[in-house]
């Protein structure tokens, strides 16, 4: 391990200490690389003995019936063994035409110009283990154009199939460049969902308006207004986004990943046996500098990424997101959620083999400022003080506290992170901490062989607490040749299921259905009920594989409750917390942007109600602060709350 990697594992370690309250000295011994997982303990607080009930399955696999037949292509055939192919695809659901069922973006991700043995020699093949300094890796210039797979919009028809309306709904000014991420959010608050799509060397932002505004029947189109709003000038490579209304003006900030600074000029060869060549990873690189947009009351976006205010700590600039760096950002996975009840939605970063960022929002309207403790509060690194190669995120109440928690999945030879949110009232950032539990939670007696990408919280049987589902698969084309752990390429996905209070999770994977089987090479995971049947479904993308669409059939005899919130005027509610009373105690949901890894999922909130016919108060805290309250509402339907209206108002229910 490099002494700069040393120095930010030691670093990462004192900030943990630091959160747990703990003043002593330290000798501190670190593994050679992280990657290896070598030394980490092993974790348990799973009753091992405790098997997963035999049942029918939770999922079945409906892709076929469905009418969608599209894949996230990276373009490896070209035999370039680039960086810009690790990443892969998401997926995004989004109700563009209003009528309460939710249709399917497929990003399609790209490929090249020319076949590698078109071009320059390659370098000689570099044996990374233990990494080595990216400076002395050779590189060789083999440019060619980067192009563009198209993608594809699917609408929802409503009884199981979907109708490909990409030619007719979705314009892009120009031609498909190589995509990664979606986003969903009403940036202008008219009311309506807009697309964003994120990638190589360029985004495009696309506006949910009429075909016909004299005649609303024709329908809605996404349009490509990337140009009209300024978005035209981002030239980086992005990854994941995530709105939200971050200064409380009513319209929804942009916040976008970026990875590293790979380039045709920056493109070396690496090997982890000395001979078989392989994509190198991102410790071969430079993270970019994030990237933060303000949202100038809808008209357009203003790249506030290096004057916004940030205090970073002692000693250190004020001004401007983290800076990129051989040991700084490469971002993956983003979530924007309040995390100390302020109604302000701070963002938390997933980072790739570096430190994670934590910025605790302290903007007021008009004027953007942060503090920025991922260190401090002990979410910056694992349990041992070192940084992950983290992707997927996502926060929930998971032990039932009301505060929401941090979940992030991460590569082979690491524990998937759950960060307990430590906060009391009145904590301010500075000493706002978290505890690392993935062993007390039982989520380390998984292993540490996945790769694993897109994840989210769901109550996947409506049994009133919020379970963890993982999708996974290797980025390098020979795992098996490598000196990690792993082996195979393609894996499997996880289902945990939620114990209960005592915040503990149990492999259910077994129950998932014949996908759970199988293995598979996934990135993106989108959540959500595509059929309002109460019961939430799963579309995931693979590489170079066609997406595939999982329909919850859990049994059918749980109630739920399905919320959708509204803001006055469209005012985006990321931020906004629900709350419900149901069956002796208190069920907790947040309004999120962005989560999971490079997709979107349903914004709707459904709450488990087991056995129990009757529900007692929801109460909605929205991003101002009112508070309003819906006593004893029928429960098996979904339901639009708007703020500052006392009424329910019903919303599509599909049959079970």
């Amino acid at each position: 391990m490099t002494s700069r990697r040393l120095a930010l594992a030691a670093w990462c370690l004192v900030g943990l200490l630091f959160a747990s309250g703990l003043a002593f000295a330290l000798i501190l011994t670190l593994p050679s690389s992280q990657r290896d997982g070598k030394g980490e303990e092993q974790g348990g607080g799973l009753d091992e003995d405790e098997d997963e009930p035999t049942g029918p399955p939770f999922f079945e696999d409906v892709t076929k019936a469905s009418g969608v037949k599209w894949s996230c292509r990276n373009g490896e055939e070209f035999g370039h063994l680039a960086i810009l192919e690790l990443p892969g695809c998401g997926v995004g659901l989004i109700d563009f035409d209003g009528d309460g069922l939710f249709d399917l973006f497929v990003v399609g991700g790209g490929y090249f110009e020319k076949y590698g043995k078109d071009l320059a020699p390659r370098p000689k093949v570099v044996t990374l283990q233990p990494p080595k300094d990216s400076a002395r890796l050779p590189k060789t210039d083999r440019r060619c154009n980067i192009l563009g797979h198209p993608c594809k919009l699917y609408r929802n028809l409503g009884n199981g199939t979907f109708e490909d309306v990409t030619d007719r709904v979705l314009q892009l000014d120009g031609p498909w460049f190589y995509s990664h991420g979606c986003a969903v959010a009403d940036y202008d608050c008219d009311g309506w969902p807009d697309l964003l799509l994120t990638g190589w060397d360029r985004v495009a932002l696309f506006h949910n308006e009429p075909v016909d505004p004299n005649d609303p029947r024709r329908g809605r189109r996404l349009v490509d207004v990337t140009r009209k709003v300024g978005l035209d000038k981002v030239h980086t490579w992005s990854t994941s986004a995530g709105f939200a209304d971050l200064d409380g003006d009513g319209f929804p900030e942009l916040y976008l990943c970026c990875y590293v600074n790979w380039s045709w000029e920056n493109n070396p060869l690496c090997a982890f046996d000395g001979k078989t060549p392989d994509i190198c990873g991102p410790e071969a690189f430079r993270g970019l500098r994030h990237r933060l947009f303000y949202n100038n009351a809808g008209h357009s976006f203003t790249d506030v990424s290096e004057t916004v205010e940030v205090d970073k700590g002692r000693d250190k600039p004020r001004q401007g997101l983290r800076e990129g760096g051989a040991h700084s950002s490469k971002g993956l996975g983003v979530v924007l959620v309040d995390l100390n009840q302020d109604g302000k939605p701070d963002i938390y970063v997933a980072n790739d083999m570096t430190a994670k960022f934590l910025y605790f929002n302290v903007s007021t309207p008009g004027k953007l400022r942060f503090v920025e403790r991922a260190l401090e509060s002990g979410t910056a690194c694992n349990e041992q003080g070192s940084p992950d190669g983290s992707m997927g995120v996502d926060a929930a109440s998971y032990d039932g506290s009301g505060l929401p928690h941090l979940f992030v999945t991460n590569y082979e030879g690491q524990k998937h992170a759950l960060y307990h949110n430590d906060w009391r009232p009145d904590t301010p950032p500075e000493k706002h901490s978290f505890s690392y539990k993935s062993s007390m939670a039982g989520i380390a007696a998984l292993g540490r062989n996945f790769v694993s990408w897109g994840t989210g919280f769901v109550d996947v049987e409506n049994g009133g607490w919020e379970d963890l589902f993982i999708v996974s698969g290797h980025v390098l084309r020979h795992p098996a040749r490598s000196t990690r752990q792993g082996g195979s390429r393609k894996q499997r996905a996880v289902l945990l299921r939620n114990l209960g209070k005592g915040g503990r999770f149990r492999d259910m994977s077994k129950r998932g259905g014949p996908y759970f089987d199988d293995v598979h090479l996934a990135r993106g995971l989108a959540l959500g009920d595509l059929d309002n049947d109460g019961r939430i479904d799963a579309v995931i993308s693979h590489v170079n594989d066609p997406v595939v669409i999982l329909k919850n059939v859990a049994a059918a005899d749980n109630h739920w409750l399905g919320v959708e919130l509204m803001g006055d005027k469209f005012r985006d509610v990321v931020g906004a917390r629900l709350s419900l009373e149901v069956g002796g105690r208190t069920q907790w949901r947040f309004a999120k942007g962005g989560g999971s890894y490079l997709s979107a999922r349903d914004p709707r909130h459904v709450f488990g109600l087991v056995k129990e016919d009757k529900v007692g108060r929801l109460t909605v805290i929205w991003p101002d602060g009112k508070e309003q309250h819906w006593d004893h509402l029928p429960i098996d339907r979904y339901y639009r709350l708007t703020q500052g209206k006392a009424v329910a108002q019903l919303r599509p229910t599909g049959k079970r």
